[in-house]
């Protein structure tokens, strides 16, 4: 039952991180608060800044994709195996991702009239730890 419930809540925040990847990875422009970040249109922007921008965009949709990916295919396998391991593993590759972001999200909203979406952020962190304690919880 635990490593059921840790289950679903790594999954779960996984799949904030691969809806998050995708729009990252194929949205043609930048995001509404990177707008209000800026203080600029897109259109309003050079070719080289929005490639820039759409570079960094890109760059953390793979992130978002890859670490996302790698925790859903740990949860299974430890689901398989029960090697505690493992569950330390997925601790420490969505906590390093979404620190990551956590901070440049942080950063944005701090320094610029930006108001990115911390929440998004912040709900696969809790639903990540607690499916840790879930996860090692299982006997």
């Amino acid at each position: 039952m635990n490593s059921s419930i840790g289950t679903l809540l790594n999954v779960l925040g996984s799949v904030v991180g691969i809806v998050f990847g995708l729009i990252y990875l194929i949205r043609p422009k930048f995001m509404g608060y990177h707008r209000m970040a800026v203080q600029k249109d897109w259109n309003e922007l050079g070719l080289e800044i929005q490639t820039l921008i759409l570079a960094l965009m890109r760059a953390v949709g793979g992130g978002l994709l890859s670490g996302s990916m790698a925790i859903i295919i740990l949860q299974l396998e430890f689901n398989r195996s029960q090697n505690h391991w493992i569950a330390l593993a997925i601790l420490i590759v969505g906590g390093v991702l979404i620190l990551g972001l956590l901070y440049a999200t942080l950063l944005v909203r701090t320094k610029t009239k930006g108001r990115p979406p911390i929440i998004a952020v912040v709900i696969p962190l809790i639903l990540m730890l607690i499916g840790y304690l879930f996860n090692i919880m299982v006997r």
